[in-house]
């Protein structure tokens, strides 16, 4: 995620300081699908705020807040015009989908099979979770919320449900002690060129 754009873009609706932006995403859900992190969305602002892409407004007199949580910054022009050069080459990039745990699968067979199981017992919890909450706030502010989110947030769940089928499917087959069976050696012709770049033919 671009946390330029996504700075930008809240500053569109209305002057913020960092600590609403990032409660209001939360509120939002949105960090069902972006990762939230305090140190990239100050660097953010800072590096926006450097580049006159936003400027200050106000700045709450309250001791011992972060300087930044404390600061309400507006867009300028510029940065309005920035944001559509970064959201356009955003909506152009193409899709990789990876979940976290899919660096570790080739790798299964040498792992406890309980402990295996019991992870993807609770990624499957937790996706459930994440896709009743993105259900509710459809439910509850679709009908108020810009076209734009809403089919933003169907998009989430439609990815949370094909991340609950997959997660699934994982924990069935470590239930049955499937990741520990061994069906082709390494190395072996079968399992040449099938995680690399597709093969040209001759």
């Amino acid at each position: 995620m671009s946390m330029k754009l996504m700075v930008l873009g809240m500053l569109t609706e209305k002057p913020r300081h960092p600590y609403d932006i990032r409660q209001t995403m939360k509120k939002r859900n949105w960090n069902a699908s972006f990762r939230l992190q305090d140190g990239s969305l100050y660097y953010a602002v800072d590096q926006l705020r450097e580049s006159g892409l936003i400027e200050a407004v106000e700045a709450a007199s309250n001791e011992g807040e972060n300087r930044h949580d404390r600061t309400v910054y507006r867009i300028t022009e510029a940065g309005r015009a920035e944001l559509l050069e970064l959201m356009y080459p955003q909506l152009e990039k193409t899709a990789y989908p990876q979940h976290p745990m899919m660096m570790a699968m080739p790798f299964l067979r040498h792992a406890d099979q309980e402990r295996v199981a019991q992870i993807a017992r609770n990624q499957l919890e937790a996706c459930r979770k994440r896709i009743g909450r993105l259900e509710e706030a459809l439910e509850l502010r679709g009908a108020i919320m810009p076209h734009s989110s809403a089919r933003m947030i169907e998009g989430m769940i439609g990815y949370g449900r094909a991340e609950e089928k997959w997660l699934s499917d994982v924990l069935a087959d470590a239930l049955e002690g499937r990741f520990a069976e061994r069906r082709q050696e390494e190395g072996s012709p079968a399992c040449e060129g099938l995680a690399g770049e597709e093969e040209t033919p001759n």
